[in-house]
């Protein structure tokens, strides 16, 4: 009988460790649950089926091999412990010193079977682990925020579960013999069985499972399970009462019986779909579906935004479902405070589920779902159709970034073949012009016309510049500068025309900013643009700030003016080509620093609100980086 309760036992920690880690792979918290479990298993597994040829549970030719597999059982329980419901890897710090002493413990357990040995081993690893194991989990359990159910469960199994082992292993040979057959027979079986339990339940509601789902699908798992191990028990048998009739087929008998685990496999696989059907309607009608609208999707984002909101209205029976665009997300762009469920970092709060619709680090949106069945099912509904969304709207934010490119680049050709045609009449009337003021005797009334005249061409030459530098390739003379000598430059030549407005630059440089392999001469034209934008947004009197600083493995140079700042619909639109809000600008200045700065494998970014001014941060690799690349 115990052997049998113990193969029972041994079977759910199986169902229970394949039905979590099937449910979310990539979280790390369930990886390790399943190590965990798998290996409890095990050894329950190994115990019942001895037990069944009559040995006792507590003879050392049983417990040997069961405690050459426990340091590894307390390494995984330590990854759980730190990982749950957080999904967090254990840090490094914290997992060398672990598995050396995890080695170190089976060193020690397989040199030698005496009880010396074994309670040195629990003295000096499987306590302190209890115990380090214990208070991850209960500070866990104090950063977990909303329903903490799920976190108590596995606290309580836990806790239980290796107190109860260290009690018993550390009464071995101390209490009577049968007494301890009897501890060690209630460790195994109703406290093992108590853990899985609990640890089980507390993963199965931190995915979302249903009652019905998570009974279904460990019922499943757990009968698989059965049928592959008595299968292949029977067909060992088999195998080895035909090698003693048949000597010349014996290999090959037990080869075929190695087999059956894999047909057996390859059965429940092709079963699978249409048992939990039987079992969970409610997972089968989400997968059909789920799969009929993945079919039938188009394209199209504002056909695809219905069928996703329509689809997901239905798998959640009757919730009201919105995808809300980047502009109107708001905080759902945000990550998650709470312990992520799923891959996606969807959002769970009370009655609504949030999912973001993003591409990398390009949000798009978010699904919002309110009301309705928050399960399991529907969070990795909304997960699946998020992704299928996300695509779409990428799809369409890149054709229509390559449309207006294409546009650009049109206008860019017309208007540099118009500015060449333009530039050398243009110089030509310049010339003019001045070799006529210098000849003519006019009141000094009438000689302002001609300095009017000259100060407009001059500006219409500098325009003409601007779109023949925008428009031709970018060359670059790189060399190694110091970024702070670089901009100290930029800020001498501007110093004057900051000072006829009455303006102040102040200047700020860290001393450990590295070395930039870049163009000295324009990445100074960019720092003088855009310190002469900072002026031209900036009040009379005000202050402009030019910093130089180190950003990671990078050098940042910001300008940072106190003006009127950038308005929230022009941010995403300050580099485009020709577009300005400066009623003498050709709306080419941006550009062109932005074509500069990325030609030197940068970034120009910026950061503004309206009536706090804004920072133009100028972002460069260092020379080091620059020279690997």
């Amino acid at each position: 009988m115990t052997g049998v309760i113990l193969i029972l036992i041994g079977s759910l920690g199986v169902a229970f460790s394949i039905l979590i880690l099937r449910s979310d792979p990539t979280r790390h918290d369930n990886r390790a649950f399943a190590t965990l479990g798998l290996l409890d298993a095990t050894m329950a597994l190994f115990r019942g089926t001895t037990a069944l040829h009559g040995a006792d549970i507590a003879d050392r030719t049983v417990m040997y091999p069961c405690a050459l597999m426990a340091p590894f059982l307390a390494w995984a329980t330590l990854e759980f412990a730190w990982s749950f419901p957080f999904n967090r890897p254990l840090p490094w710090r914290w997992r060398v010193p672990i598995a050396v002493a995890t080695l170190a413990t089976l060193v020690l357990l397989a040199s030698g079977r005496s009880i010396e040995r074994s309670n040195l081993a629990n003295a000096l690893f499987f306590v302190p682990a209890t115990i380090l194991m214990i208070v991850w989990q209960m500070r866990n359990l104090r950063r977990v925020e909303g329903d903490r159910l799920g976190a108590r469960l596995v606290v309580a199994a836990l806790i239980v579960r290796w107190i109860t082992a260290n009690i018993v292993y550390g009464l071995y040979r101390r209490i009577d013999g049968e007494l301890w057959s009897q501890l060690l027979w209630i460790e195994t079986t109703l406290v093992v069985l108590f853990g899985f339990v609990l640890i089980g339940l507390g993963c199965v509601r931190s995915n979302l499972f249903t009652f019905r789902s998570a009974l279904g699908g460990i019922a499943l798992e757990a009968a698989f399970f059965l049928a592959g191990l008595g299968l292949t028990a029977v067909a060992m048998v088999g195998a080895l009462e035909l090698r003693e009739r048949f000597p010349g087929l014996g290999l090959a008998l037990l080869l075929l019986a190695a087999l059956i685990p894999l047909a057996v496999f390859a059965i429940t696989e092709r079963l699978r779909p249409r048992l939990e059907a039987g079992v969970d309607p409610r997972k089968a009608r989400s997968h059909e579906l789920l799969d009929h609208a993945m079919a039938t999707a188009t394209g199209d984002v504002g056909e695809l935004t219905a069928t996703v909101e329509r689809t997901l209205a239905a798998i959640s029976d009757g919730g009201v479902v919105r995808f809300r665009p980047a502009a109107a997300a708001g905080d759902d762009e945000a990550e998650p405070t709470a312990p992520a469920t799923s891959r996606t970092a969807a959002r769970r709060d009370g009655a609504t589920l949030t999912v973001p619709v993003r591409t990398g680090a390009t949000v798009h949106g978010a699904l919002e779902l309110r009301g309705g069945i928050l399960d399991r099912e529907t969070t990795l509904a909304s997960e699946r159709l998020a992704d299928r969304l996300a695509a779409a709207c990428e799809l369409r934010r890149l054709a229509g970034e390559l449309e207006a490119a294409s546009r650009l680049a049109a206008l860019g050709a017309f208007a540099a073949a118009i500015a060449h045609d333009i530039r050398t009449p243009l110089t030509s009337v310049q010339m003019n012009v001045q070799m006529l003021r210098r000849k003519v005797a006019l009141p000094a009334d009438d000689m302002e016309h001609f300095d009017i005249a000259l100060e407009e061409l001059r500006r219409l030459d500098a325009h003409v510049r601007e779109l023949l530098d925008y428009a031709k390739p970018l060359a670059l003379h790189r060399e190694a500068v110091d970024a702070r000598e670089v901009a100290e430059g930029a800020a001498r030549t501007v110093a004057p025309l900051l000072a006829g407005r009455g303006q102040r630059l102040t200047c700020r440089h860290d001393p450990d900013v590295p070395p930039i392999a870049a163009d000295p001469h324009r990445l100074r034209q960019v720092l003088c643009n855009l310190l002469d934008n900072a002026a031209h947004a900036s009040p009379a009197d005000a202050a402009i700030e030019l910093v130089t600083r180190r950003d990671g493995d990078r050098v940042a140079i910001d300008v940072v003016d106190h003006g009127a700042g950038v308005a929230a619909a022009d941010l995403t639109r300050i580099f485009e080509p020709f577009f300005t809000t400066r009623p003498d600008g050709t709306g080419l200045g941006l550009a062109i620093c932005q074509k500069v700065v990325r030609g030197h494998g940068g970034d120009l970014v910026v950061r503004s609100r309206p009536g706090d001014g804004a920072t133009f941060t100028v972002l460069l690799p260092t020379a080091a980086l620059s020279t690997a690349a």
